[in-house]
């Protein structure tokens, strides 16, 4: 039997990245004293910061690259899949409790031994992660309109990094923010004095707006009553890892 791991759509053309990696036959492994199955090794998703890294420092200052899971079919947490690296140091989690960012530790020593990434629970459903660019907002609750446009730029240079200018004109373009507004939160438009209510989050989690800042003009001020607790650039295309072992 072959386990792959996967990524989808804009992420291999974004990335560079082979549609999937294939793995030899003998990937059930127990740990302990559990069955547990390979999707990965450390370095299929090492690559993809690596990846990252190499576009032109002007177009990921103020970028980082992030990766925010679920367990498919039902929209779980991703914890329940208990994702570990295999490491000869001990397993390491990438998922946390309630928290769906997955957090991987970037080492030498890591890559160097390049360990499996198992999952080890809620066998026969598969986590995937969404990748994001986070942007850094200095003022914290608020932002410009030029601050969003030149975000936009950034991810559209970095796809002109990728494939060159003629290719890129094939290439979507990006167009929208991901802005998580915190419990409570009041998220608005204000343009020359005019205040427009964009979404009031009323929840005790997070809540994730889409903003398209070309429907505003550039001096539009786009503010929370709250710090913001964070805003992504939406890369175009569907950009998506899935941790999937082969049936």
């Amino acid at each position: 039997m072959t386990r792959t791991f996967r990524t989808f759509s804009l992420v291999t053309a974004f990335f560079c990245l082979p549609v999937h990696v294939a793995y030899a036959a003998d990937e059930h492994v127990t740990v302990a004293g559990k069955p547990a199955v390979r999707v990965a090794t450390y370095k299929d998703v090492a690559h993809l910061y690596e990846r990252f890294e190499k576009f032109p420092a002007a177009a990921r200052e103020g970028l980082s690259l992030h990766f925010t899971g679920e367990l498919l079919p039902d929209h779980e947490l991703p914890s329940k899949a208990r994702l570990v690296i295999h490491s000869k140091q001990g397993d390491i989690p990438l998922f946390f409790g309630t928290d769906r960012e997955m957090h991987f530790p970037r080492t030498a020593q890591l890559v160097a031994e390049n360990p499996p990434i198992l999952q080890t629970v809620s066998m026969g459903h598969n986590v995937r992660t969404e990748l994001s660019l986070r942007v850094e907002v200095p003022q914290g609750d608020r932002f410009t309109g030029v601050q969003a446009r030149h975000w936009l730029a950034q991810i559209n240079a970095c796809i002109r990094d990728l494939t060159g200018v003629i290719l890129s004109w094939l290439m979507p373009d990006a167009h929208r923010l991901k802005v998580d507004l915190a419990p409570g939160a009041r998220f608005e438009a204000v343009t020359g004095g005019h205040v427009t209510l964009l979404a009031s989050n009323a929840g005790k989690e997070p809540m994730t707006v889409l903003l398209r800042p070309q429907d505003y003009s550039e001096g539009t001020i786009f503010r929370s009553t709250k710090p913001f607790a964070q805003v992504r650039v939406r890369i175009p295309g569907d950009a998506y890892l899935t941790f999937t072992p082969d049936r």
